[in-house]
């Protein structure tokens, strides 16, 4: 028998900055390095993402033809239906957000039809321990595997010479954003600051802007993993707000300044009170700049999240095979 294929849904065809959308285009490049045949699936001809740097194998959804051995790889958008798609193809769900995992699914008790029951779905893979825990909560039967998502320090690198600067995604939690800004504002703590909200910029002018931040302010709300964060500490910023609970495993308070979700207040005290220990005495900080990037550097390399993706799908294979 030929190798088999795995085929992997990005839906829809978007150049917006997704972090789960560079993470499944990275396991894809993983995959083919190891000597597994594996895409990404696209629906328009042409298509990829540019909006950062890959060479990904890219499968385009009307010339694929898949064959009983191959795999179909769903995310966590998956509907409730999405288990009886190709009857006799094998699938996986490889899910970045547990917190979107139940969107397109009913208030109804009696509607009880989920692909993580589904006999073809043969294992889930996940992006934090959070997502673990989550779904196996909901699903204690169904087969997990924890994929560590790795951090680009090629990119984002530690940077020790800070700006007056803080930034933060602009896509992210603007309602919060605005708030934590405005009360700094109005009580003149911002003063000597730079303030850059980053919105739709290449991948490079992001880990620029993280190098040379102070701090970057995270509105995560309900996140599988939480890229953003990880990447601005690998970079030396401090982050400070919500982890998201995806990233509760990294947003430690050694080295990190996580606030409860929707504590304004509470948030925009905080960065007050880093503002104001940096003007006094910043050597504080910067102990805890590099902790922070050497905790990204050690626990989310390549190495590791190359590790997990061959374990997880050699491991797959085989229990198929058998």
């Amino acid at each position: 028998m030929t190798q088999p294929s795995l085929y992997f849904v990005c839906y829809p065809d978007t150049n917006v900055p997704i972090g789960g959308v560079k993470m499944l285009y990275r396991h894809v490049d993983v995959l083919n390095k190891h000597g597994f045949s594996a895409f990404i699936i696209h629906e328009n001809e042409g298509f990829r993402c540019n909006w950062f740097e890959n060479q990904t194998q890219i499968a385009y959804l009307a010339q694929i033809k898949l064959r009983a051995h191959d795999f179909f790889v769903m995310p966590e958008t998956a509907t409730p239906k999405s288990g009886n798609l190709l009857p006799g193809i094998r699938k996986v769900i490889y899910n970045q957000g547990c917190y979107n995992t139940f969107n397109e699914y009913s208030f109804d008790k009696h509607q009880l039809e989920t692909p993580y029951l589904s006999p073809e779905v043969v294992a889930v893979m996940v992006a934090s321990e959070n997502s673990f825990n989550y779904l196996k909560y909901v699903f204690p039967k169904t087969r997990f595997f924890r994929i560590h998502h790795s951090i680009d320090t090629d990119l984002f690198y530690y940077h020790p010479v800070k700006k007056k600067q803080i930034c933060w995604l602009d896509r992210k939690m603007q309602r919060d954003a605005k708030q934590v800004i405005n009360i700094l504002k109005f009580r003149n703590a911002l003063n000597g600051f730079e303030l850059i909200p980053i919105e739709n910029k290449p991948q490079p002018e992001v880990a620029q802007i993280f190098r040379e931040s102070l701090m970057f302010l995270s509105f995560c709300y309900s996140e599988g993993f939480s890229l953003p964060p990880a990447e601005a500490m690998a970079s030396g910023c401090l982050a400070v707000g919500y982890h998201g609970w995806g990233g509760k495993e990294y947003f430690l308070p050694d080295f990190s300044f996580p606030v409860e979700s929707g504590d304004i207040i509470g948030f925009a005290h905080t960065v007050e009170k880093l503002i104001a220990t940096y003007n006094n005495q910043p050597q504080l900080l910067m102990e805890k700049h590099k902790q922070a990037a050497d905790f990204i550097r050690q626990h989310y390399s390549t190495e590791q999240e190359e590790r997990d993706i061959v374990t997880a799908w050699r491991e797959i294979l085989q229990l198929q095979k058998g």
